[in-house]
């Protein structure tokens, strides 16, 4: 898929696409790369369409965020003078909401029972 066919999916159907906007086109053409290497991965019998990986192109930008680094570490306050750091439940998922909402678990997810056993947040599924 090309940038520009994402691009032109997110201008025309995506509120929420200040990472996409404040990236250059060399940042989004690998967004748009690594969105779909990882989905093909992630989901190996889905046909990805260019909505998935325009959801998941933005939310791997997004990830690029300073402030959602530390959360993918866990941390949820900062305070420099006090020099104290505190850590919260749970990390930032690699997957889009907006995919796994469209697509449910990922076959790695399901292949080890985590799916089943509801240690991976669900947000939806495909049907069979």
């Amino acid at each position: 898929m090309d940038r520009q066919e994402v691009a032109d999916w997110i201008a025309d159907n995506l509120l929420d696409s200040d990472a996409w906007d404040r990236a250059n086109e060399q940042k989004q053409a690998v967004a748009v790369k690594q969105a779909e290497r990882n989905l093909a991965r992630w989901y190996p019998a889905a046909a990805l369409d260019v909505s998935l990986i325009a959801y998941q192109a933005v939310w791997e930008l997004q990830g690029v965020d300073p402030a959602l680094k530390f959360q993918r570490h866990n941390v949820k306050t900062i305070t420099d003078n006090g020099e104290s750091i505190s850590y919260k439940d749970g990390v930032r998922d690699s997957v889009a909401p907006d995919v796994r909402q469209l697509l449910g678990a990922t076959a790695d997810e399901i292949a080890s029972g985590e799916a089943e056993n509801g240690s991976t947040p669900l947000y939806g599924g495909v049907l069979l």
